[in-house]
């Protein structure tokens, strides 16, 4: 009976060490991006909050049978829908919202920040209007660009693709958004 409880004893303590050990492992990435002129291209299964100054969200829910939807307000706000599960936004201080399932979002314009936690890619371009002209910074490891914008980078001249939720973010092939 002793044998028992012990072994009893040593599999729960191995049970509950291994529940720690997985929820210590980050299950996704993050994506900060702060005053951003140019696109950001999201595919990703996760959360993403953002605001955009003037310019279009293309919005493709790619997991329309959940009980998640994208919410996008702003001002003289127009939707064009392009596909049976895809829109486009236009207008002025638009503030979108993505909780949740599976969403590819492609923003282009000025005053781009956003905040995205999840798995998939991330494909980054600045277009800045002139040269030496500030087209935004960007975090892959969690920080907050909004609140310590000098511990983040430039955005890249030419796209340059990420992987979020990968043991390291890092840059992999230039492509085209």
């Amino acid at each position: 009976m002793r044998t028992l409880t012990l072994l009893a004893c040593a599999i729960a303590a191995c049970a509950a060490f291994l529940g720690v050990a997985a929820a210590a492992e980050p299950d996704g990435g993050a994506l900060s991006v702060e005053r951003g002129k140019g696109v950001v291209m999201l595919d990703l299964r996760g959360s993403i909050l953002g605001r955009l100054t003037t310019g279009s969200l293309r919005v493709t829910d790619q997991t329309p049978n959940d009980k998640y939807a994208a919410l996008v307000v702003g001002r003289k706000v127009t939707q064009e829908r392009i596909g049976p599960r895809t829109v486009v936004y236009r207008g002025l201080g638009l503030r979108f919202r993505m909780l949740g399932g599976g969403y590819r979002v492609v923003v282009r314009g000025s005053g781009i920040d956003i905040s995205a936690v999840g798995k998939g890619v991330a494909v980054l371009d600045a277009e800045p209007r002139f040269v030496g002209d500030d087209a935004g910074v960007y975090s892959l490891d969690g920080v907050d660009c909004g609140l310590e914008p000098e511990l983040c980078l430039p955005l890249p001249l030419e796209p340059e693709r990420f992987t979020l939720g990968a043991e390291e973010a890092r840059p992999s092939v230039k492509v085209t958004p």
